[in-house]
């Protein structure tokens, strides 16, 4: 793909001022790419030397720019991929991988669940319809790494499993435990899979599936599983600069910018272009700190590749109450500059109140429109149950039409280029510095405007909307078996709640605009939107309690009720026991909703 610069920028200027326009001005080529051509050097595989050498080398730019920062060395619970094998036959293949938490040895008989071509969606739940006993057996399915399906198996009693990737070469990295954060609390153990699990490339699953079902299988899977010394970076940027920093040590509200710099292999696109955004971030934000109105921290994660995103669980454990009480928003970093990726199409996320704010940021950066996109339960998302909302996972891409020209498969990062994620040949030809300028400058834009708007940018018009249009849809599904109208009834309430609140703002919540409303102060304002937050994005991403994790499976739009669509299909029993879960999760959502409607002042 021959690129111009017309493919990145559809307009001349870009359509910002201010302290806007400086830090787009300010964000250059030298600081991120130098990181990234030294982590193209490096394997940062959580809990190694190389990944401490990766830390080292953002503490040491952060003292070169005069960014204050602490390191914290938490011990976080990992599985590190070793050695796998298979054999069929008498014949052993090549190109198998063992995931994280998929240890084990194992042998059987092949079941072939044939489940067609893997899709983004696949990396964490897939239909396997009914698996019967799979005692004795191994499983052999497609996918990315269906975790929901290989608990499934497991349940049957699979003795192993093999999962079939669509890359000709090499099959992607992956992790299997559906436990957010690595570490299982006592008594939970058992979420983590129990049985070997690896993953093969395309040709290697054709051939063994050309043995037929009942063919003899045999397994292994080796990894180091344990507790492991991890560094977590933290930079501190206070609004006004360090010098206008408060003595008395109060909090202060501040936006959380964050991704991760641990790899699989070096990790170029995904994620070593996302930690060079981090750090010319927290250079450009430190020369104008003196502009801003809320504290800015930046912190980059290890423990995201190998314990199901331990790093930002633990600052979601460490720092909860502080980030419950003071954290305004938090933007993720995660593959931008991939070569080619001119778009942002279909793999930028961002939570539904922040739609016109992400979606502004893109154009007014580069003319370029981008398509509101619900973050799934990935992405060092550790934030959810706090009730934080997210304005940014992922970021640009590569077309939709030269993906599919080219021939590639649906992928979780580096701007869609199936070569590059989660594989050995995510190297420096995946990256490109002229990407990677643009992507860090609507970063940049994004950031600033929560940071220095003196009303937080966030619309709750539109969250509430996209909640009636899933709660509507639910009820019907449900029909006579469920009545979702209370949690309708609290919905409307507050919609009928929000209009009046934001007309009387009068600010254009995307835009630089003096703070103007007759009965509502700006730390009024901003405390309701807060509020907002805390109950919205829990009762839309979470069905568990506010300082704990859900588990990294499907959450759709009001996880705890989706289950609603379903009940006509399931049997008495099932629907009886299904109504139990349904009546506990309407109170709690009809609860949330109150707690949001009375936010409002």
């Amino acid at each position: 793909m021959s690129m111009t610069n017309y493919d990145l920028y559809e307009r001349e200027e870009p359509a910002l001022s201010g302290v806007e326009r400086a830090l787009y001005d300010a964000i250059s080529t030298e600081a991120p790419w130098n990181l990234v051509e030294r982590f193209s050097e490096l394997e940062r595989v959580s809990g190694s030397k190389r990944e401490v050498e990766a830390a080292e080398y953002i503490t040491g730019r952060l003292e070169e720019f005069g960014v204050s920062y602490e390191r914290h060395d938490p011990e976080l619970y990992l599985s590190i991929p070793q050695e796998a094998s298979l054999a069929a036959a008498g014949e052993s293949f090549d190109a198998v991988k063992t995931v994280s938490f998929g240890g084990g040895k194992a042998a059987g008989e092949l079941v072939d669940f044939a489940t067609g071509e893997a899709s983004v969606d696949d990396l964490l739940s897939t239909d396997l319809g009914d698996v019967g006993d799979m005692t004795g057996k191994v499983a052999v399915l497609d996918g990315l790494l269906p975790i929901e399906a290989i608990g499934e198996l497991e349940d049957a009693g699979v003795e192993g499993v093999v999962v079939v990737h669509p890359h000709e070469r090499e099959p992607h990295e992956g992790i299997a435990t559906p436990v957010w954060g690595g570490a299982p609390e006592p008594g939970e153990e058992h979420r983590i899979p129990d049985v070997p699990v690896i993953v093969t490339a395309a040709p290697v699953g054709e051939r063994l599936r050309e043995h037929g079902e009942g063919t003899a299988v045999a397994l292994t899977a080796e990894t180091e599983t344990g507790w492991f010394d991890s560094p977590v970076v933290e930079a501190k940027i206070p609004a006004g600069g360090t010098e206008s920093a408060p003595e008395t040590g109060e909090a202060e509200d501040f936006v959380l910018l964050h991704g991760h710099y641990d790899s699989w292999h070096v990790g170029i696109a995904d994620n070593a272009t996302g930690d060079a955004a981090l750090l010319e971030l927290a250079r450009v934000f430190e020369e104008h700190a003196d502009q801003l109105s809320r504290d800015l921290r930046v912190c980059w994660w290890p423990g995201h590749s190998t314990g199901r995103y331990a790093g930002s669980t633990w600052y979601a454990e460490a720092f909860g109450l502080d980030i419950e009480r003071n954290c305004v928003a938090q933007v993720n970093v995660d593959s931008p500059g991939a070569v080619d990726a001119t778009e942002f199409e279909d793999m930028l996320c961002w939570m539904s109140e922040a739609d016109a704010l992400a979606r502004t940021a893109v154009s007014d950066v580069c003319g370029k429109d981008a398509t509101e996109v619900r973050p799934p339960r990935a992405g060092d998302y550790s934030f959810n149950n706090l009730g934080v909302t997210g304005c940014f996972m992922l970021s640009s891409n590569i077309p939709k039409d030269v993906r599919e020209e080219r021939g590639y498969h649906a992928v979780g990062g580096c701007g869609g280029h199936s070569n590059a994620w989660h594989l050995s040949t995510d190297t420096l030809d995946k990256a490109d510095p002229d990407v990677l300028v643009r992507d860090i400058r609507v970063y940049a834009t994004i950031v600033s405007r929560l940071l220095d708007r003196e009303v937080l940018p966030l619309d709750f018009r539109h969250t509430a909307q996209k909640h009636a249009e899933t709660l509507e849809a639910y009820n019907e599904a449900a029909g006579d078996e469920f009545d979702l109208l209370p949690v309708l009834d609290a919905l409307a309430e507050l919609e009928a709640n929000l209009e009046p609140f934001y007309e009387e703002l009068e600010t254009d919540t995307t835009r630089p605009a003096e703070f103007s409303a007759d009965g509502i102060d700006a730390d009024g304002a901003n405390e309701a939107i807060r509020q907002l937050e805390r109950a919205l994005v829990r009762v839309d991403y979470t069905t568990e309690g506010q300082f704990e994790q859900d588990p990294a499976t499907d959450r759709p739009s009001y996880p705890g009720l989706a289950a609603a669509r379903e009940l006509n299909e399931m049997d008495a029993e099932e629907r009886k026991k299904q109504r139990v879960a349904l009546r506990r999760q309407r109170n709690r959502a009809v609860s949330l909703l109150e707690d949001a409607i009375d936010a409002l002042p």
